[in-house]
Protein backbone atom coordinates (compact mmCIF):
# COMPACT_ATOMS: atom_id res chain seq x y z
CA UNK A 1 0.00 0.00 0.00
CA UNK A 2 1.14 3.56 -0.58
CA UNK A 3 2.36 4.95 2.53
CA UNK A 4 1.25 8.00 4.00
CA UNK A 5 2.76 11.17 5.47
CA UNK A 6 2.87 9.55 9.08
CA UNK A 7 2.42 13.50 10.69
CA UNK A 8 -0.50 14.28 9.53
CA UNK A 9 -3.34 13.04 11.87
CA UNK A 10 -7.41 12.97 11.29
CA UNK A 11 -9.11 16.89 11.83
CA UNK A 12 -9.90 17.51 14.91
CA UNK A 13 -13.72 19.22 15.99
CA UNK A 14 -11.72 21.57 17.87
CA UNK A 15 -9.40 22.34 14.97
CA UNK A 16 -11.88 23.05 12.54
CA UNK A 17 -13.30 26.00 15.07
CA UNK A 18 -17.10 24.39 14.45
CA UNK A 19 -20.06 24.54 16.60
CA UNK A 20 -21.13 20.88 17.11
CA UNK A 21 -24.66 19.83 15.80
CA UNK A 22 -26.76 16.76 15.90
CA UNK A 23 -26.22 14.14 13.76
CA UNK A 24 -29.01 13.53 11.42
CA UNK A 25 -30.41 10.24 11.49
CA UNK A 26 -28.75 7.48 9.31
CA UNK A 27 -29.57 4.31 7.44
CA UNK A 28 -28.00 1.08 8.14
CA UNK A 29 -24.49 0.83 9.12
CA UNK A 30 -22.09 0.58 5.56
CA UNK A 31 -24.76 2.56 3.86
CA UNK A 32 -25.46 5.76 5.45
CA UNK A 33 -26.40 8.99 3.37
CA UNK A 34 -26.25 12.35 4.78
CA UNK A 35 -27.46 15.45 3.49
CA UNK A 36 -25.42 19.13 4.05
CA UNK A 37 -28.36 20.56 4.44
CA UNK A 38 -29.51 18.85 7.59
CA UNK A 39 -26.24 20.35 8.80
CA UNK A 40 -27.50 24.06 8.07
CA UNK A 41 -25.75 24.13 4.36
CA UNK A 42 -28.61 25.78 1.93
CA UNK A 43 -27.66 26.46 -1.28
CA UNK A 44 -28.74 30.36 -3.36
CA UNK A 45 -29.60 31.71 0.45
CA UNK A 46 -26.20 33.87 -0.08
CA UNK A 47 -24.80 32.73 3.32
CA UNK A 48 -21.64 31.00 3.96
CA UNK A 49 -22.00 27.12 3.79
CA UNK A 50 -18.44 26.26 4.91
CA UNK A 51 -18.84 25.41 8.46
CA UNK A 52 -21.74 23.21 7.37
CA UNK A 53 -20.24 21.26 4.90
CA UNK A 54 -17.01 20.78 6.17
CA UNK A 55 -19.19 19.21 9.29
CA UNK A 56 -21.08 17.04 6.91
CA UNK A 57 -18.06 15.37 5.57
CA UNK A 58 -16.43 15.31 9.36
CA UNK A 59 -19.72 13.16 10.76
CA UNK A 60 -19.58 11.35 7.49
CA UNK A 61 -15.94 10.17 7.87
CA UNK A 62 -16.60 9.67 11.22
CA UNK A 63 -19.27 7.48 10.87
CA UNK A 64 -18.30 5.33 7.62
CA UNK A 65 -21.09 7.02 5.41
CA UNK A 66 -21.22 6.22 2.09
CA UNK A 67 -22.41 9.84 0.69
CA UNK A 68 -22.50 12.93 1.50
CA UNK A 69 -24.90 14.70 -0.98
CA UNK A 70 -25.75 18.38 -1.68
CA UNK A 71 -29.30 20.19 -3.82
CA UNK A 72 -29.12 22.09 -6.66
CA UNK A 73 -28.16 25.62 -6.67
CA UNK A 74 -24.76 27.74 -5.35
CA UNK A 75 -23.32 26.73 -2.22
CA UNK A 76 -20.92 29.83 -1.00
CA UNK A 77 -17.83 29.15 0.60
CA UNK A 78 -16.58 32.10 2.20
CA UNK A 79 -14.85 31.68 5.69
CA UNK A 80 -11.42 29.32 5.89
CA UNK A 81 -10.26 26.78 8.42
CA UNK A 82 -6.99 26.56 9.35
CA UNK A 83 -5.72 22.85 9.92
CA UNK A 84 -2.07 21.47 11.45
CA UNK A 85 -0.43 20.26 8.18
CA UNK A 86 -2.16 20.96 5.22
CA UNK A 87 0.15 24.46 4.92
CA UNK A 88 -2.64 27.04 4.77
CA UNK A 89 -6.38 27.86 5.37
CA UNK A 90 -8.75 25.44 3.16
CA UNK A 91 -12.35 25.57 2.22
CA UNK A 92 -13.23 21.79 2.02
CA UNK A 93 -11.34 19.10 3.66
CA UNK A 94 -11.64 15.75 3.12
CA UNK A 95 -8.74 13.91 5.49
CA UNK A 96 -8.86 10.01 6.17
CA UNK A 97 -11.93 9.20 4.79
CA UNK A 98 -13.15 5.92 3.14
CA UNK A 99 -15.83 4.73 0.41
CA UNK A 100 -16.82 7.47 0.91
CA UNK A 101 -18.71 10.22 -2.49
CA UNK A 102 -19.49 13.66 -2.32
CA UNK A 103 -22.78 13.54 -4.97
CA UNK A 104 -24.27 17.10 -6.24
CA UNK A 105 -27.42 17.10 -8.69
CA UNK A 106 -27.94 17.33 -12.26
CA UNK A 107 -30.03 18.29 -14.65
CA UNK A 108 -32.60 16.59 -17.33
CA UNK A 109 -29.30 16.49 -19.45
CA UNK A 110 -27.03 15.17 -17.04
CA UNK A 111 -24.60 18.20 -16.57
CA UNK A 112 -24.25 19.20 -12.81
CA UNK A 113 -26.46 21.96 -11.10
CA UNK A 114 -24.71 21.96 -7.70
CA UNK A 115 -22.02 24.56 -7.53
CA UNK A 116 -19.73 25.33 -5.47
CA UNK A 117 -18.36 28.41 -5.43
CA UNK A 118 -15.42 30.23 -3.58
CA UNK A 119 -17.01 33.92 -2.76
CA UNK A 120 -13.99 36.40 -2.54
CA UNK A 121 -12.84 40.23 -2.67
CA UNK A 122 -11.07 39.97 -6.20
CA UNK A 123 -8.10 42.64 -6.00
CA UNK A 124 -4.36 41.75 -7.52
CA UNK A 125 -3.50 39.89 -4.10
CA UNK A 126 -6.40 37.83 -3.82
CA UNK A 127 -5.47 34.51 -3.66
CA UNK A 128 -8.12 32.24 -2.23
CA UNK A 129 -7.64 29.07 -0.41
CA UNK A 130 -7.14 25.20 -2.21
CA UNK A 131 -10.96 24.80 -2.85
CA UNK A 132 -11.20 21.29 -1.91
CA UNK A 133 -8.65 19.09 -0.72
CA UNK A 134 -8.50 15.87 -0.32
CA UNK A 135 -6.21 13.56 1.48
CA UNK A 136 -4.88 10.61 2.95
CA UNK A 137 -8.06 9.14 2.04
CA UNK A 138 -9.24 5.58 0.03
CA UNK A 139 -12.48 5.27 -2.26
CA UNK A 140 -13.46 8.85 -2.37
CA UNK A 141 -15.51 10.07 -5.14
CA UNK A 142 -16.77 13.53 -6.54
CA UNK A 143 -19.71 13.91 -8.56
CA UNK A 144 -22.01 16.21 -10.24
CA UNK A 145 -20.30 19.57 -9.54
CA UNK A 146 -19.45 22.72 -10.81
CA UNK A 147 -16.12 24.24 -8.75
CA UNK A 148 -15.67 28.14 -9.74
CA UNK A 149 -15.26 31.58 -8.29
CA UNK A 150 -17.14 34.53 -7.77
CA UNK A 151 -16.20 36.55 -8.96
CA UNK A 152 -14.16 34.66 -11.81
CA UNK A 153 -10.62 35.22 -11.47
CA UNK A 154 -10.04 36.38 -15.15
CA UNK A 155 -11.63 38.47 -17.55
CA UNK A 156 -12.61 38.97 -21.17
CA UNK A 157 -13.16 42.17 -23.16
CA UNK A 158 -13.94 43.60 -27.11
CA UNK A 159 -10.84 45.25 -28.52
CA UNK A 160 -12.76 49.05 -29.54
CA UNK A 161 -9.63 51.30 -30.12
CA UNK A 162 -6.02 50.66 -31.52
CA UNK A 163 -3.33 53.53 -31.17
CA UNK A 164 -0.14 51.66 -32.60
CA UNK A 165 1.85 54.95 -32.52
CA UNK A 166 0.95 55.57 -28.67
CA UNK A 167 0.78 51.96 -27.95
CA UNK A 168 -2.43 52.86 -26.55
CA UNK A 169 -5.15 50.07 -26.74
CA UNK A 170 -8.97 50.25 -25.36
CA UNK A 171 -11.34 47.47 -24.39
CA UNK A 172 -14.67 47.27 -23.08
CA UNK A 173 -14.92 44.33 -20.84
CA UNK A 174 -17.95 41.57 -21.58
CA UNK A 175 -21.06 41.85 -19.73
CA UNK A 176 -21.12 40.31 -16.30
CA UNK A 177 -17.21 40.20 -15.97
CA UNK A 178 -15.26 41.53 -13.93
CA UNK A 179 -13.02 44.73 -14.32
CA UNK A 180 -11.61 47.81 -11.82
CA UNK A 181 -8.93 50.07 -11.88
CA UNK A 182 -5.61 48.66 -12.30
CA UNK A 183 -6.65 45.19 -12.17
CA UNK A 184 -3.12 43.25 -13.63
CA UNK A 185 -3.18 41.62 -17.08
CA UNK A 186 -1.76 38.31 -16.64
CA UNK A 187 -1.60 35.69 -18.87
CA UNK A 188 -3.27 37.92 -21.21
CA UNK A 189 -4.39 36.19 -24.87
CA UNK A 190 -5.75 37.49 -27.84
CA UNK A 191 -8.52 35.74 -29.89
CA UNK A 192 -10.62 35.71 -32.72
CA UNK A 193 -14.27 36.45 -31.20
CA UNK A 194 -16.09 35.26 -34.14
CA UNK A 195 -14.51 32.14 -34.37
CA UNK A 196 -13.35 31.89 -30.32
CA UNK A 197 -10.07 30.95 -31.11
CA UNK A 198 -6.56 32.12 -30.27
CA UNK A 199 -5.19 34.32 -32.64
CA UNK A 200 -2.01 32.80 -34.03
CA UNK A 201 1.20 35.44 -33.71
CA UNK A 202 4.87 35.25 -32.95
CA UNK A 203 6.36 31.22 -32.52
CA UNK A 204 7.94 31.50 -28.98
CA UNK A 205 5.91 31.91 -25.51
CA UNK A 206 6.93 35.50 -25.38
CA UNK A 207 6.52 36.64 -28.52
CA UNK A 208 2.62 34.48 -29.07
CA UNK A 209 1.07 36.12 -26.06
CA UNK A 210 0.29 39.49 -24.67
CA UNK A 211 1.84 38.34 -21.49
CA UNK A 212 3.59 35.42 -19.75
CA UNK A 213 5.55 34.81 -16.72
CA UNK A 214 5.03 34.87 -12.82
CA UNK A 215 5.44 38.27 -12.37
CA UNK A 216 3.45 40.36 -14.56
CA UNK A 217 3.29 44.21 -14.08
CA UNK A 218 1.00 45.41 -16.67
CA UNK A 219 -2.41 46.60 -15.75
CA UNK A 220 -5.45 48.10 -16.59
CA UNK A 221 -6.80 51.60 -16.13
CA UNK A 222 -10.53 52.11 -16.23
CA UNK A 223 -11.45 55.02 -18.57
CA UNK A 224 -13.32 57.97 -16.88
CA UNK A 225 -16.77 58.17 -17.55
CA UNK A 226 -17.19 54.79 -18.84
CA UNK A 227 -18.99 53.37 -15.78
CA UNK A 228 -15.84 51.20 -15.38
CA UNK A 229 -16.64 48.85 -18.83
CA UNK A 230 -13.91 50.45 -20.79
CA UNK A 231 -10.14 49.69 -19.99
CA UNK A 232 -7.05 50.94 -21.20
CA UNK A 233 -3.77 49.20 -21.69
CA UNK A 234 -0.53 51.57 -22.20
CA UNK A 235 3.00 50.81 -23.19
CA UNK A 236 2.59 46.91 -22.71
CA UNK A 237 3.28 46.36 -26.55
CA UNK A 238 -0.50 45.59 -27.24
CA UNK A 239 -1.74 47.06 -30.09
CA UNK A 240 1.26 45.78 -31.82
CA UNK A 241 -0.62 42.54 -31.79
CA UNK A 242 -4.44 43.61 -31.99
CA UNK A 243 -7.25 45.05 -33.89
CA UNK A 244 -10.15 46.19 -33.48
CA UNK A 245 -12.97 43.40 -32.87
CA UNK A 246 -10.43 41.18 -31.35
CA UNK A 247 -11.10 39.68 -28.19
CA UNK A 248 -8.66 39.62 -25.27
CA UNK A 249 -8.59 37.43 -22.02
CA UNK A 250 -6.48 37.74 -19.03
CA UNK A 251 -5.71 36.49 -15.81
CA UNK A 252 -5.70 38.68 -12.01
CA UNK A 253 -2.53 37.03 -11.21
CA UNK A 254 -0.25 34.41 -12.48
CA UNK A 255 1.94 33.52 -9.01
CA UNK A 256 1.85 32.01 -5.61
CA UNK A 257 -1.95 31.69 -6.07
CA UNK A 258 -3.18 28.24 -4.61
CA UNK A 259 -4.75 25.71 -7.10
CA UNK A 260 -8.50 24.80 -7.09
CA UNK A 261 -8.50 21.18 -6.21
CA UNK A 262 -5.46 19.15 -4.79
CA UNK A 263 -5.73 15.33 -3.63
CA UNK A 264 -2.61 13.84 -2.28
CA UNK A 265 -1.58 10.29 -0.91
CA UNK A 266 -4.97 8.63 -1.76
CA UNK A 267 -6.02 5.43 -3.19
CA UNK A 268 -9.12 4.58 -5.83
CA UNK A 269 -10.10 8.00 -6.41
CA UNK A 270 -12.95 9.03 -8.66
CA UNK A 271 -14.08 12.69 -9.75
CA UNK A 272 -16.80 12.27 -12.42
CA UNK A 273 -19.21 14.83 -14.46
CA UNK A 274 -17.47 17.75 -12.72
CA UNK A 275 -17.36 21.17 -14.68
CA UNK A 276 -14.21 23.94 -13.63
CA UNK A 277 -14.98 26.82 -15.75
CA UNK A 278 -13.16 29.52 -13.80
CA UNK A 279 -9.42 28.93 -12.08
CA UNK A 280 -7.61 30.54 -9.63
CA UNK A 281 -4.51 28.46 -10.21
CA UNK A 282 -4.37 24.69 -11.60
CA UNK A 283 -7.43 23.08 -11.58
CA UNK A 284 -6.14 20.01 -9.86
CA UNK A 285 -3.25 18.62 -8.84
CA UNK A 286 -2.93 15.29 -8.01
CA UNK A 287 -0.07 13.39 -5.94
CA UNK A 288 1.59 10.01 -4.75
CA UNK A 289 -2.19 8.64 -5.58
CA UNK A 290 -2.67 4.98 -6.72
CA UNK A 291 -5.30 4.92 -8.96
CA UNK A 292 -6.88 7.49 -10.10
CA UNK A 293 -10.36 7.81 -12.32
CA UNK A 294 -11.15 11.08 -14.39
CA UNK A 295 -14.32 10.57 -16.05
CA UNK A 296 -16.41 13.65 -17.77
CA UNK A 297 -14.24 16.31 -16.13
CA UNK A 298 -14.80 20.05 -18.49
CA UNK A 299 -12.87 22.47 -18.21
CA UNK A 300 -14.92 25.38 -20.59
CA UNK A 301 -15.09 28.73 -19.65
CA UNK A 302 -18.96 30.30 -19.38
CA UNK A 303 -20.33 33.68 -19.15
CA UNK A 304 -18.50 34.95 -22.20
CA UNK A 305 -15.23 34.32 -20.55
CA UNK A 306 -12.30 32.84 -23.06
CA UNK A 307 -10.15 31.08 -21.05
CA UNK A 308 -10.35 29.26 -17.85
CA UNK A 309 -7.88 30.11 -15.94
CA UNK A 310 -4.19 31.15 -15.71
CA UNK A 311 -2.29 28.19 -15.25
CA UNK A 312 -2.26 24.23 -16.24
CA UNK A 313 -5.14 21.89 -15.91
CA UNK A 314 -4.95 18.92 -14.32
CA UNK A 315 -1.45 17.57 -13.32
CA UNK A 316 -1.05 13.96 -12.11
CA UNK A 317 2.21 13.86 -10.70
CA UNK A 318 4.00 10.49 -8.82
CA UNK A 319 1.20 8.50 -9.92
CA UNK A 320 0.87 4.34 -9.72
CA UNK A 321 -1.70 1.66 -10.40
CA UNK A 322 -3.87 3.17 -12.98
CA UNK A 323 -4.78 5.99 -14.54
CA UNK A 324 -7.94 7.21 -16.61
CA UNK A 325 -9.25 10.59 -18.21
CA UNK A 326 -12.41 9.77 -20.52
CA UNK A 327 -14.41 11.97 -21.99
CA UNK A 328 -13.33 14.89 -20.89
CA UNK A 329 -13.15 18.55 -22.22
CA UNK A 330 -9.74 20.97 -22.24
CA UNK A 331 -10.81 24.12 -23.50
CA UNK A 332 -9.17 27.60 -22.59
CA UNK A 333 -6.26 26.93 -20.29
CA UNK A 334 -3.33 29.18 -20.27
CA UNK A 335 -0.86 26.26 -19.82
CA UNK A 336 -1.04 22.60 -20.08
CA UNK A 337 -4.59 20.99 -19.88
CA UNK A 338 -3.49 16.77 -18.92
CA UNK A 339 0.17 16.73 -17.43
CA UNK A 340 1.28 13.00 -16.20
CA UNK A 341 4.70 13.44 -14.57
CA UNK A 342 7.47 11.79 -12.00
CA UNK A 343 10.22 13.50 -10.06
CA UNK A 344 13.59 12.23 -10.71
CA UNK A 345 16.56 12.13 -8.31
CA UNK A 346 19.98 12.91 -8.84
CA UNK A 347 22.93 10.92 -6.43
CA UNK A 348 25.34 13.06 -4.53
CA UNK A 349 27.61 10.46 -2.83
CA UNK A 350 28.50 6.92 -3.32
CA UNK A 351 29.16 5.53 -0.03
CA UNK A 352 31.93 2.31 0.37
CA UNK A 353 29.10 0.13 1.18
CA UNK A 354 27.04 0.66 -2.12
CA UNK A 355 24.61 2.70 -0.88
CA UNK A 356 23.61 5.87 -2.75
CA UNK A 357 22.75 9.64 -1.41
CA UNK A 358 19.86 11.30 -3.39
CA UNK A 359 18.89 14.37 -3.37
CA UNK A 360 14.99 14.85 -4.74
CA UNK A 361 11.99 16.75 -4.41
CA UNK A 362 9.88 13.34 -3.77
CA UNK A 363 8.27 14.13 -0.37
CA UNK A 364 7.75 10.36 0.20
CA UNK A 365 11.08 9.79 -0.72
CA UNK A 366 11.97 8.17 3.31
CA UNK A 367 8.63 5.96 2.29
CA UNK A 368 10.14 3.69 -0.46
CA UNK A 369 9.19 0.58 0.56
CA UNK A 370 11.76 -2.26 0.65
CA UNK A 371 11.61 -4.57 -2.10
CA UNK A 372 10.76 -1.37 -4.35
CA UNK A 373 12.88 -0.59 -7.39
CA UNK A 374 15.00 2.78 -7.96
CA UNK A 375 15.75 3.17 -12.02
CA UNK A 376 18.70 4.20 -12.97
CA UNK A 377 18.83 6.61 -16.22
CA UNK A 378 22.50 5.32 -16.91
CA UNK A 379 24.09 3.94 -19.94
CA UNK A 380 22.26 3.29 -23.10
CA UNK A 381 19.81 1.44 -21.48
CA UNK A 382 18.21 2.17 -17.67
CA UNK A 383 18.32 -0.70 -15.51
CA UNK A 384 16.09 -0.94 -11.92
CA UNK A 385 17.97 -2.24 -8.81
CA UNK A 386 16.00 -2.88 -5.69
CA UNK A 387 15.91 -0.88 -2.32
CA UNK A 388 16.98 -2.37 0.34
CA UNK A 389 16.20 0.57 3.23
CA UNK A 390 15.78 4.14 2.80
CA UNK A 391 16.74 6.85 5.60
CA UNK A 392 16.11 10.73 5.28
CA UNK A 393 19.23 12.98 5.69
CA UNK A 394 17.28 16.33 5.95
CA UNK A 395 17.36 19.09 3.21
CA UNK A 396 15.72 17.04 0.65
CA UNK A 397 18.82 14.27 0.74
CA UNK A 398 17.60 10.53 1.48
CA UNK A 399 20.36 7.82 1.54
CA UNK A 400 19.33 4.38 -0.19
CA UNK A 401 21.03 0.67 0.46
CA UNK A 402 20.48 -1.66 -1.96
CA UNK A 403 20.15 -5.47 -2.97
CA UNK A 404 22.04 -5.87 -5.79
CA UNK A 405 25.56 -4.44 -6.04
CA UNK A 406 26.20 -0.95 -7.50
CA UNK A 407 27.36 -0.74 -11.00
CA UNK A 408 30.62 0.82 -11.93
CA UNK A 409 29.19 3.04 -14.62
CA UNK A 410 26.67 4.78 -11.97
CA UNK A 411 28.31 7.81 -10.77
CA UNK A 412 27.64 10.77 -8.29
CA UNK A 413 26.08 12.78 -10.69
CA UNK A 414 23.72 10.07 -12.12
CA UNK A 415 19.43 10.25 -12.77
CA UNK A 416 17.29 8.26 -10.63
CA UNK A 417 13.65 8.14 -10.57
CA UNK A 418 11.75 5.73 -8.10
CA UNK A 419 9.46 2.79 -9.82
CA UNK A 420 7.10 3.04 -6.42
CA UNK A 421 5.50 5.62 -8.64
CA UNK A 422 4.61 3.92 -11.82
CA UNK A 423 1.62 3.42 -13.71
CA UNK A 424 0.45 -0.11 -15.25
CA UNK A 425 -2.10 1.63 -17.58
CA UNK A 426 -3.03 5.26 -18.31
CA UNK A 427 -5.82 5.52 -20.81
CA UNK A 428 -6.56 9.08 -21.84
CA UNK A 429 -9.71 8.20 -24.26
CA UNK A 430 -12.61 10.33 -26.25
CA UNK A 431 -11.22 13.71 -24.70
CA UNK A 432 -11.28 17.06 -27.08
CA UNK A 433 -7.89 19.35 -26.16
CA UNK A 434 -9.05 22.69 -27.93
CA UNK A 435 -8.05 26.59 -27.47
CA UNK A 436 -4.75 26.04 -25.22
CA UNK A 437 -2.45 28.01 -25.05
CA UNK A 438 -0.21 25.27 -23.91
CA UNK A 439 0.62 21.59 -24.59
CA UNK A 440 -2.30 19.64 -24.88
CA UNK A 441 -0.78 16.29 -22.95
CA UNK A 442 2.65 16.36 -21.63
CA UNK A 443 3.42 13.23 -20.78
CA UNK A 444 6.69 12.11 -19.09
CA UNK A 445 5.72 8.63 -18.40
CA UNK A 446 5.31 4.93 -19.20
CA UNK A 447 2.45 2.69 -20.12
CA UNK A 448 -0.07 5.22 -21.99
CA UNK A 449 -2.77 4.72 -23.87
CA UNK A 450 -4.04 8.24 -25.63
CA UNK A 451 -6.93 7.23 -27.95
CA UNK A 452 -9.78 8.68 -29.64
CA UNK A 453 -9.16 12.37 -28.78
CA UNK A 454 -9.56 15.63 -30.29
CA UNK A 455 -6.45 17.93 -30.80
CA UNK A 456 -7.44 21.79 -31.93
CA UNK A 457 -5.81 25.21 -31.90
CA UNK A 458 -3.32 24.39 -29.34
CA UNK A 459 -0.63 26.77 -28.88
CA UNK A 460 2.41 23.96 -28.21
CA UNK A 461 3.01 20.59 -29.19
CA UNK A 462 1.44 17.61 -27.54
CA UNK A 463 4.84 16.51 -26.00
CA UNK A 464 6.30 13.56 -25.02
CA UNK A 465 10.00 13.16 -22.82
CA UNK A 466 11.52 14.84 -19.99
CA UNK A 467 11.22 18.37 -19.28
CA UNK A 468 14.35 20.55 -18.25
CA UNK A 469 14.55 19.07 -14.72
CA UNK A 470 11.57 16.55 -14.06
CA UNK A 471 10.65 13.68 -16.04
CA UNK A 472 10.83 10.57 -16.54
CA UNK A 473 10.54 9.49 -20.33
CA UNK A 474 7.71 7.87 -22.40
CA UNK A 475 7.91 4.43 -22.87
CA UNK A 476 5.70 2.10 -23.66
CA UNK A 477 3.12 4.76 -25.44
CA UNK A 478 0.51 4.02 -27.91
CA UNK A 479 -1.25 6.72 -30.04
CA UNK A 480 -3.91 5.91 -31.87
CA UNK A 481 -7.23 6.94 -33.52
CA UNK A 482 -7.01 10.19 -32.84
CA UNK A 483 -8.09 13.50 -35.03
CA UNK A 484 -4.74 16.50 -34.79
CA UNK A 485 -6.65 19.30 -36.36
CA UNK A 486 -3.87 22.12 -36.41
CA UNK A 487 -0.11 22.64 -36.17
CA UNK A 488 1.29 24.01 -32.83
CA UNK A 489 2.80 27.58 -33.60
CA UNK A 490 4.86 28.13 -30.60
CA UNK A 491 8.40 26.46 -30.51
CA UNK A 492 7.72 25.79 -27.02
CA UNK A 493 10.52 22.94 -27.36
CA UNK A 494 13.39 25.79 -28.82
CA UNK A 495 14.20 22.75 -31.65
CA UNK A 496 13.22 25.33 -34.12
CA UNK A 497 10.70 22.24 -35.86
CA UNK A 498 6.63 23.05 -35.91
CA UNK A 499 4.85 19.97 -35.23
CA UNK A 500 2.01 18.62 -33.54
CA UNK A 501 3.48 15.62 -32.05
CA UNK A 502 7.34 15.85 -30.58
CA UNK A 503 8.76 13.03 -28.70
CA UNK A 504 12.24 14.53 -27.12
CA UNK A 505 14.24 15.23 -24.00
CA UNK A 506 14.80 18.74 -23.30
CA UNK A 507 16.10 17.83 -19.29
CA UNK A 508 19.58 19.67 -18.71
CA UNK A 509 20.91 16.23 -17.05
CA UNK A 510 21.43 13.77 -20.01
CA UNK A 511 23.37 14.40 -23.11
CA UNK A 512 21.02 13.50 -25.88
CA UNK A 513 19.30 10.38 -24.40
CA UNK A 514 17.71 7.82 -26.07
CA UNK A 515 15.26 6.92 -23.19
CA UNK A 516 11.52 7.27 -24.78
CA UNK A 517 11.49 3.84 -26.19
CA UNK A 518 8.67 1.35 -27.54
CA UNK A 519 6.48 4.00 -28.75
CA UNK A 520 3.41 3.03 -31.61
CA UNK A 521 1.54 5.60 -33.51
CA UNK A 522 -1.08 4.74 -35.93
CA UNK A 523 -4.78 5.34 -37.20
CA UNK A 524 -4.81 9.00 -36.64
CA UNK A 525 -5.65 11.98 -38.73
CA UNK A 526 -3.10 14.87 -38.85
CA UNK A 527 -4.33 18.14 -40.63
CA UNK A 528 -2.19 21.53 -41.26
CA UNK A 529 -5.40 24.07 -42.60
CA UNK A 530 -2.86 27.34 -40.41
CA UNK A 531 0.13 25.51 -39.76
CA UNK A 532 3.35 26.84 -41.38
CA UNK A 533 4.60 25.64 -44.64
CA UNK A 534 7.93 23.73 -42.75
CA UNK A 535 5.77 21.81 -40.47
CA UNK A 536 5.45 18.08 -40.03
CA UNK A 537 2.83 15.93 -37.85
CA UNK A 538 5.58 13.96 -36.10
CA UNK A 539 9.15 14.77 -35.07
CA UNK A 540 11.01 12.19 -33.41
CA UNK A 541 13.96 12.61 -31.16
CA UNK A 542 15.60 11.14 -28.25
CA UNK A 543 14.01 7.63 -28.79
CA UNK A 544 14.57 4.37 -29.61
CA UNK A 545 11.81 1.44 -31.54
CA UNK A 546 9.21 4.45 -32.54
CA UNK A 547 6.61 2.79 -35.04
CA UNK A 548 4.46 5.36 -37.06
CA UNK A 549 2.22 4.00 -39.78
CA UNK A 550 -1.39 3.53 -40.87
CA UNK A 551 -1.72 7.87 -40.39
CA UNK A 552 -3.46 10.15 -42.80
CA UNK A 553 -1.99 13.67 -43.45
CA UNK A 554 -3.74 16.39 -45.06
CA UNK A 555 -1.61 20.06 -46.05
CA UNK A 556 1.99 18.31 -44.68
CA UNK A 557 5.13 18.45 -47.47
CA UNK A 558 7.07 16.60 -45.03
CA UNK A 559 4.80 14.12 -42.87
CA UNK A 560 7.82 12.86 -40.27
CA UNK A 561 11.16 14.29 -38.70
CA UNK A 562 13.38 12.32 -37.23
CA UNK A 563 16.28 13.29 -36.08
CA UNK A 564 19.13 10.86 -37.12
CA UNK A 565 21.77 11.67 -34.01
CA UNK A 566 19.43 10.77 -30.72
CA UNK A 567 17.43 8.03 -32.51
CA UNK A 568 17.67 4.34 -33.07
CA UNK A 569 15.26 1.78 -34.81
CA UNK A 570 12.74 3.85 -36.03
CA UNK A 571 10.18 2.57 -38.69
CA UNK A 572 7.66 4.78 -40.87
CA UNK A 573 5.73 2.86 -43.10
CA UNK A 574 2.76 6.00 -43.82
Amino acid sequence: MMPFLSFLSKISLGLLGLVAVSVPAVAEEGNRVLHVREFGAIPDDGLDDMPAINEAIRTATRLGASEVRFDSGTYRLQETVTVGGFGHDNYMIVDHAKNMALVGEVDEDGKPTTRIVRDYELNNEAKPPIQLRIWNSDSVSVRNFVFTNDPPMGSTAKVVSVDRENDVVVVEVLPGLPAYDGMRAASAHAWNLETTKLKRFGSTPGSATLTIGLNVNDYWEVVPDSGGRLLKMEGAGFANRLAVGDGVSWHHKSTDSHNQIEVMYCRDTVFENVSLPNLSNAGMLAGYNHNFTLRRIRFEPENGNLAVGGRDGIHLSNTSGTVLVEDSVFRGLRMDPLVLRKSFGFIREIGDDGSIVVKTNLRTAAEIPSGDSLRFWVGEVPFDLTVESAEDLGDSLYRYRLVEDLPDTVKSDSVVSFQTYSLDEAIIRNCVFAGNFGSAIVNFVENVIIEDCVFSDNAYQIKMGANFVSGAFARNVIFRNNLCEDVSWVDIARRAQPSILMIHSLNRFFEDPRYNRNIEIYGNTFRNPDGPDNAVAIDVRNATDVRIHDNVYEGFERKVSIDPETTADIEVED
